[in-house]
């Protein structure tokens, strides 16, 4: 294992946290967000961390993905999710065209990107804050191709490049109200799809390391306890009072990630 001559006993403890806390997010606890910061922020190699990160972390969300939906199968409503798949593959296809690609239209460098993803962490927040003014507000409505273009395409952009489409999901279903478990099991139905989806061009390009690879071999054991701890705190506590505290580190993670970017 000399490829883990790299990284100290503190940054496997850093990545794997950040493992194990998407997997809590995966398994419907919303604690997700604040994983690709923290990790970006402990990668060893800080000239290509953002970069990095992102491409280290695609294979480990299909196997979380695949992992939680085995927990919430029953509860996928997959006729919401028709309207969407059409433009998030688009989306997908034209981020790695224009961003992701050596021969990319817009480069993207690795500073920008660290910015990119501080900047989705505020929004993130904001969102957060202004959810429950937007639920009293918005009626319950139904999805729509039109609605499910336009966050279908924002999905597949937002999360080619920085594993970040969790808000977008959440504005396209929360305004249809569902209940928690179905709408915990539809986000990991469109997630497992799209992260699939995105291995493709991933791989391609080049962005899945085979070291990268070893080291989530090496950390796999934290991915079944997070998706199965999350699962069990979704139906058994109310995440009123964890998600506050988990936005307030996204916001101190979010604003260092653009510091370090500027």
């Amino acid at each position: 294992m000399d490829f883990l001559s790299a990284y100290s006993l503190l940054d496997l403890f850093w990545i794997g946290l950040s493992l194990f806390l998407i997997g809590m997010s995966k398994g419907g606890f919303p604690v997700g967000a604040i994983a690709l910061p923290i990790l970006i922020l402990v990668w060893p190699s800080q000239a290509e961390a953002a970069r990095s990160a992102v491409g280290f972390m695609l294979p480990m969300l299909c196997l979380m993905d695949l992992i939680a939906l085995c927990f919430y199968w029953r509860k996928v409503l997959w006729g919401r999710l028709i309207y969407l798949m059409p433009a998030t593959v688009l989306g997908v296809v034209v981020a790695s065209y224009l961003f992701v690609s050596d021969s990319a239209v817009i480069s993207v460098s690795d500073k920008a990107l660290k910015l990119l993803i501080g900047l989705l962490g505020i929004i993130f927040v904001v969102y957060f804050a202004a959810k429950k003014w937007i639920l009293q507000h918005v009626h319950v409505s139904q999805p729509t191709w039109g609605k499910g273009t336009v966050f279908g395409f924002g999905a597949g952009i937002t999360s080619t490049l920085a594993h970040a489409a969790g808000p977008v999901m959440q504005m396209y279903l929360l305004p249809q109200q569902l209940e928690k478990k179905k709408f915990a099991g539809t986000s990991c139905a469109f997630f497992w799809m799209l992260n699939l989806i995105k291995l493709i061009p991933f791989t391609l390009l080049g962005r899945i390391q085979a070291d990268n690879l070893k080291l989530g071999a090496v950390l796999l054991p934290v991915i079944p306890v997070g998706v199965a701890l999350g699962w069990w705190l979704t139906h058994k506590t109310e995440q009123k009072h964890y998600t506050i505290l988990i936005y307030a580190v996204l916001l101190i993670t979010s604003v260092t990630l653009i510091l370090k970017a500027l």
